[in-house]
């Protein structure tokens, strides 16, 4: 039973196409940090099939390479990390999922409704994540008291919040300090994230449920989908603009997400 959530990916090399990638030449660091600064420029963070179509998200491999690979579309934390996470084990990295809570713009402990991806190569442990909505690493930061990512014009680094749990934070445009997320290193099973992504696709509570996200970096900065306002971060510079009506949202998706619509049933849009 779960079977499907251990398989290997179907075609490596049209998920690396994907994402513009070559095949590793060597099992590194290096080869890491594009790989993720690439998903996450390619592969959207969306929340469509939870807000919009109310489809359950199934976590099997070949599901979500049929999605996001195959159809071009996105996902969240559970979708985007479980693939990427298979992909990095098939081109032979030791990786694994992680429990993770987002700290940003909370001033409370939230639950643990997020998965991270741990990955030990000979010399460290590293963290990454390509499946958050928000301000992430562009690349790997080691789990290691006081390291630091600096990369493509911004600031990481990690904290021991206590003996179980690692804190990620960052250096804001506006030069303050932010807790970003939390996570612990113990290795998870991919059954673990069922009960938590059935949580955030479906509840009434969890935030996706509840408005519409899309997410993708560029080269220059980042585009933001937030309910019905669109955001670009370009060069440190943020501007915002409130999207008026259906045709002028489904422009903006096809256009700066790269997610095409057009001539599907769409109920919640």
């Amino acid at each position: 039973m779960y079977e499907e959530l251990y398989e290997s990916i179907p075609d490596p090399d049209a998920y690396l196409r994907r994402l513009r990638m070559p095949r590793p030449g060597a099992l590194n660091r290096e080869y890491l940090n594009r790989l993720v600064y690439a998903h996450q420029r390619y592969v959207v963070f969306e929340n469509l099939d939870p807000f919009v179509y109310h489809r359950p998200v199934s976590l099997g491999i070949r599901d979500l390479y049929e999605k996001l690979i195959v159809r071009g579309r996105g996902g969240f934390c559970f979708e985007l990390n479980a693939l990427l996470t298979q992909l990095l084990r098939d081109l032979g990295y030791q990786a694994y999922g992680c429990m993770a809570r987002i700290l940003r713009n909370k001033d409370f402990i939230p639950p643990v409704l997020h998965r991270g991806i741990l990955i030990r190569l000979p010399e460290q442990l590293y963290f990454c994540d390509v499946g958050y909505g928000g301000p992430m690493p562009p690349g790997a930061i080691a789990v290691e008291e006081g390291a630091e990512l600096k990369a493509r014009g911004e600031s990481y680094w990690m904290e021991r919040a206590d003996e179980i749990w690692w804190t990620v934070s960052r250096l804001t445009s506006a030069g303050l300090e932010e807790k970003v997320i939390q996570f612990y290193t113990v290795p998870q099973r991919e059954v673990n994230f069922l009960p938590l992504s059935g949580y955030c696709a479906h509840s009434p509570d969890s935030v996706f449920t509840q408005k519409l996200f899309l997410n993708r970096r560029t080269e220059g900065g980042s585009v933001n989908i937030l309910g019905d306002v669109f955001t670009r971060v370009e060069q440190g510079a943020e501007t915002k603009s409130r999207i008026r009506g259906r045709e002028e949202l489904l422009h903006i998706i096809k256009t700066e997400f790269d997610i095409d619509l057009s001539g599907e049933e769409i109920p919640g849009i």
